[in-house]
């Protein structure tokens, strides 16, 4: 049994980072392990934690920090605020706020292990707080993308990342790219990749096909998810087929809005499901027959996994991550139809110029999978060994042997 601390400088779910982080909680507690959490809420917050031992909140919107939760991506399914947009005052605000965290969870639980999460910020400052602690910091790719557009952060994140004791990545692609972002030696990088709840994502027993297709797209509501393309392409498919498109998932600000009134204008078989748990995300996965996610940039895709877990027909993006970390077996059982991205400009933003042809080679990728639904699809349960080395009890007891 050890006294394992997990920090994450933004709220504890709701993205594939608080998947992660939860899904670690969740092993942890099964193997009786006493856990401590430091995360970021805002004011007013309800949250379950129930596998937790010790809570050591942040929290925004209040007198100390009163701003919302900085993400670790641009746009957050909740209110929140962008690295790139604090003030030095600000910053100095949130750094106040989780190094007093930090060293009272530390003095309280004397954690024998800190799972620190993103190569960004709140990790750099750990290591400078807990000297005499393994840290273990986990890359999710959005720390990456951070780096590039708030250059401003460099140097404190390098120098505090680089005294991590060990780093996991997601796939070996990252693992390179952490090698050469940060400077850190491959010797200290494990490639851990990401997983599943097997309770919660499973095959129906006896899946059954008609002509009435599901599609199901889970996660962010914002343009970097290729959510646009998604309604657009499907208004094309729709005219040719029985299609219904389900949203797992929200957003923030102007984007969500566009992209809710864009999907109601376009006036198709089209449902917005908000925000659902892991149980009912399950659920919806077992109902559908396709999984889309046309996102322009992803570390993983921890929730593509899930979908394969739920024996759904995929359609996603080229991303190297998650190809390198699905293997040879899946990515040629015909299960999956990756789609090109297009030329970016940045990061997760492509050229304009480039849509039309994307959204073609989107609606061409998951036409295919209606076409196999229609000439007989059967799940193919081989795969299945292959995807339970993903789950997450497998993907704890590797990163256990590091503690």
């Amino acid at each position: 049994m050890k006294k394992i601390l997990h920090i994450i400088s933004q709220y504890p779910g709701k993205t594939g980072s608080g998947t992660y982080l939860q899904a670690l909680i969740s092993e942890g507690k099964k193997k009786g392990h006493i856990q401590g959490l430091v995360s970021g809420i805002h004011n007013g917050d309800i949250i379950n934690l129930k596998n937790i031992d010790n809570f050591y909140p942040v929290t925004f919107n209040t007198k100390e920090i009163p701003f919302p939760i900085v993400g670790m991506s641009d746009i957050m399914p909740y209110e929140s605020t962008k690295y790139c947009d604090l003030t030095e005052d600000m910053l100095n605000r949130w750094k106040e706020g989780f190094i007093k965290a930090i060293t009272n969870a530390i003095e309280n639980l004397k954690p024998d292990i800190i799972l620190s999460h993103h190569l960004w910020l709140s990790t750099s400052l750990v290591k400078e707080i807990a000297e005499d602690i393994k840290v273990i910091g986990i890359c999710h790719g959005t720390d990456i993308r951070q780096l590039e557009k708030c250059p401003q952060y460099r140097k404190e994140v390098l120098n505090g990342c680089r005294k991590l004791d060990l780093i996991l990545s997601l796939s070996e692609e990252q693992r390179q790219l952490i090698n050469k972002v940060y400077g850190i030696s491959n010797d200290k990088i494990i490639v851990m990749g990401g997983g599943y709840k097997g309770d919660i994502f499973f095959p129906p027993l006896n899946k059954v096909y008609d002509e009435n297709i599901k599609i199901v797209y889970a996660g962010k509501l914002s343009y970097a998810k290729g959510v646009v393309s998604l309604l657009k392409v499907f208004k094309n498919i729709s005219e040719k087929y029985n299609i219904k498109l389900l949203l797992v998932g929200s957003g923030t600000g102007e984007e969500e809005r566009y992209i809710k009134e864009l999907g109601f204008r376009l006036k198709g078989n089209i449902n917005f499901l908000g925000e659902l748990s892991q149980e009912d995300l399950g659920r919806i996965f077992r109902e559908a027959d396709i999984f889309v996610l046309p996102s322009f940039y992803e570390g993983l895709s921890l929730v593509t996994i899930e979908a394969l877990a739920s024996g759904l027909l995929i359609v996603v993006t080229e991303i190297p991550g998650l190809i390198s970390n699905l293997g040879n077996i899946i990515n040629n059982s015909g299960a999956i139809e990756y789609v090109g991205l297009p030329r970016m400009i940045q990061v997760d933003k492509p050229l304009e110029e480039e849509l039309p042809l994307f959204e073609h080679r989107l609606q061409i990728a998951i036409e295919k999978q209606i076409q196999k639904i229609y000439r007989g699809y059967i799940i193919d349960y081989s795969i299945e060994k292959e995807i339970k080395k993903m789950s997450w009890d497998s993907i704890f007891d590797r990163i256990e042997k590091y503690f």
